[in-house]
């Protein structure tokens, strides 16, 4: 949808936007309703203690320094 369509004449702008007027009551009065999501199973992440995790993040980034060396070093 356009807000603006330059290509049209002036007789199907005015039609343009009077049919958008008369829409306009429907949408505020009318009855919608929202479409059934599907369910999403929930993922539950291991548990991991903190000092682990810290030392596979510091691990990882050994690696990517590592391999940035390798590539430019």
């Amino acid at each position: 949808m356009v807000i603006i369509d330059f290509n049209e004449t002036k007789k199907q702008a005015f039609m343009h936007g009077f049919s958008k007027g008369m829409a306009a009551p429907v949408m505020l009065f009318g009855g919608f309703t929202a479409p059934t999501l599907p369910e999403v199973q929930q993922i539950i992440p291991p548990s991991v203690n903190d000092a682990d995790a810290l030392e596979g993040d510091w691990r990882n980034i050994g690696m990517d320094f590592n391999n940035v060396i390798k590539r430019h070093g």
